[in-house]
């Protein structure tokens, strides 16, 4: 019988799912341009660039891989003479934090993450360019390990992140928006995979619309998801995993029980693990703790020993606004199942 491994860490990829261009590849690559004295039409390059991206195979360094990209961008709208001077520009232009834009609902999904005691991960295929970008962008604190430069889809890049981050591949679920490079790469590799994008008719791998959505999907993930299904001994052995209890031993008798929600109940009494989670509790009813606006850009973070729940914002103007709720968010709480020894709310920013 093979045990559901529970798994211990997300790691995320980085350009397309946590960072975005900002405005747009296109706009920034025409302003470059437009720096050096070439006027080019920058909704044509956005329209160049993922042909150009789709286009790159030959191996070579990440500088000499992105020059190919900025030349097949640029195309015949560039003088060859040029092409040195701006693709310089181009790469260059890259590494600063005000060419990317953060994901709406990142960090507070991040911080959803590790609230729910996963550790965090960054895998991307993009060169160390990106290193001050987390950095700036806010991200470095809820990141336990980054492998940058790597080869998606290799399962290679997956085992190395799942070493960084002290675990195994079976362990890992990685987060991304390219079927090949990171939903493929990681079943390849052993790992789970989610999608962030628009979901496909009869695609194998579970996905989300939006990144503030990844939290609940992961949590759904790690509690399990069958309810109204008939529950025998191998499938209660299963949920012990899954919660990191000990089998049932005994007799290898298989007698049918009622539906899961009855033979949940009893295997979880058996087991003496009925007290519930105060960070699943919380999480799942986030959205209905604080105002919607607040929750949006707002997460629990950790339950501190002397019960202060500690919450992440956004910035300091969604901390202040926050704070105004505080008496009413910490009774909401305390009414959740196994939370009634919180006994304080704390808010902390950036």
């Amino acid at each position: 019988m093979s045990a559901v491994t529970r798994p211990a860490a997300v790691s995320l990829d980085l350009a397309g799912t946590l960072l975005h261009p900002h405005p747009s590849v296109g706009k920034t690559y025409a302003r470059v341009a437009r720096g050096l004295g070439h006027r080019i039409d920058p909704q044509a390059l956005d329209r160049r660039f993922p042909m150009a991206l789709a286009a790159l195979a030959a191996p070579g360094s990440h500088r000499e891989r992105w020059d190919e990209v900025v030349d097949r961008t640029f195309g015949d709208s560039l003088p060859r003479s040029a092409l040195a001077e701006v693709q310089d520009a181009c790469w260059r232009a890259f590494a600063e934090p005000t060419a990317w834009r953060l994901a709406s609902g990142a960090l507070a999904a991040l911080a959803q993450l590790r609230f729910l005691g996963l550790r965090i991960g960054v895998l991307s295929n993009a060169d160390d360019r990106l290193a001050p970008v987390i950095r700036a962008k806010g991200l470095l604190p809820f990141i336990d390990a980054a492998c940058l430069g790597e080869s998606k889809p290799s399962p290679a890049a997956f085992a190395r992140m799942a070493t960084a981050l002290g675990i195994q591949p079976a362990e890992m679920i990685h987060v991304g928006d390219s079927r090949r490079e990171d939903a493929e790469g990681a079943l390849a590799a052993g790992a789970r995979a989610i999608l962030v994008g628009e979901p496909r008719p009869g695609d194998p791998f579970p996905s989300v619309r939006l990144l503030s959505r990844l939290p609940g999907v992961v949590r759904d993930g790690m509690l399990g998801a069958t309810r109204g299904t008939r529950l025998r001994r191998e499938a209660r052995n299963l949920l012990a995993n899954l919660r990191g209890h000990p089998e049932e031993s005994g007799r290898s008798t298989e007698r049918e029980v009622g539906t899961l929600d009855a033979a949940i109940g009893a295997a979880v009494r058996r087991l003496g693990v009925d007290r519930p989670i105060p960070e699943h509790a919380i999480s799942e009813a986030w959205g209905r703790l604080l105002p919607p606006p607040l929750a949006r850009r707002s997460a629990p973070l950790r339950i501190l020993p002397d019960g202060k729940l500690l919450i992440h914002c956004e910035s300091p103007v969604v901390r202040a606004e926050a704070a105004f709720h505080a008496r009413a968010l910490l009774a909401k709480v305390r009414e959740l199942p196994g939370c009634r020894h919180v006994v304080a709310v704390g808010f902390v920013s950036g």
